[in-house]
């Protein structure tokens, strides 16, 4: 029972994973097409919480810091991601494609590519403990929509 319940709980790991691997790429490729988009997505996210969670200002109160730890963490991150884009692409156009240049600039840009998937998970997970049950399962629920469909509604 025991290697069954770990075995379930691997593979729903890996699940999630995937499915934010696959949000944040989305994100990152849709980020240099608008310029503007990450903003207006942010936005769209935020008065979603409110019109449909119907946040109270007690909940207001206790997410704003996981907010703000989370927004530092992913602007890092993100900093950090687009760097590592621009080695990577430099690399590319001096290097082989099998040339150790091209490998190393390719691990960190994955490495970072990780590292904002599981801050995202991280801090979904944060906020929904500070969610009642209906709350989180709507935020579960509108988070897989978006991953889905692609978009913010």
């Amino acid at each position: 029972m025991i290697r069954l319940r770990s075995l379930l709980w691997c593979l729903g790991t890996i699940c999630m994973a995937a499915i934010v691997s696959f949000f944040v790429a989305r994100e990152a490729s849709r980020e240099h097409e608008h310029s503007g988009h990450r903003e207006e997505s942010e936005t769209t996210f935020h008065d979603w919480l409110h019109e449909n969670l119907e946040i109270t200002p007690e909940q207001e109160k206790l997410l704003f810091p996981f907010e703000l730890n989370y927004e530092k963490d992913r602007e890092r991150i993100r900093k950090n991601m687009e760097s590592a884009g621009l080695t990577l692409a430099d690399a590319i156009r001096n290097f082989d494609a099998d040339s150790a240049e091209v490998a190393q600039a390719r691990e960190r840009l994955t490495s970072l590519q990780g590292e904002l998937q599981q801050a995202t998970l991280d801090h979904f997970f944060a906020m929904k403990q500070h969610l009642s049950e209906e709350q989180g399962e709507k935020l579960l629920r509108w988070t897989h929509d978006s991953i889905i469909h692609g978009h913010h509604n």
